[in-house]
């Protein structure tokens, strides 16, 4: 079982446009992500194995317009 953050090197495919680039380091679950080639902002949602999905932010209701 995999823990919430793990040292590895890996090759991610961005969602938006497909380039693959290396991901190095201590990956976290959640960790936020740039694709380098069009800047789309990925969030690590799963290690094992790795995956990226949208960043996905919940909407705050509280704020006033």
């Amino acid at each position: 079982m995999p823990t919430k953050t793990q040292l590895r090197e890996v090759i991610i495919e961005c969602i938006d446009c497909g380039s693959k680039y290396t991901l190095k380091g201590r990956i976290e679950l959640g960790q936020e992500v740039v694709c380098p080639e069009c800047e789309t902002w990925m969030e690590v949602v799963s290690l094992d194995p790795i995956e990226v999905d949208w960043i996905y932010e919940e909407p705050d209701y509280d704020q006033e317009e």
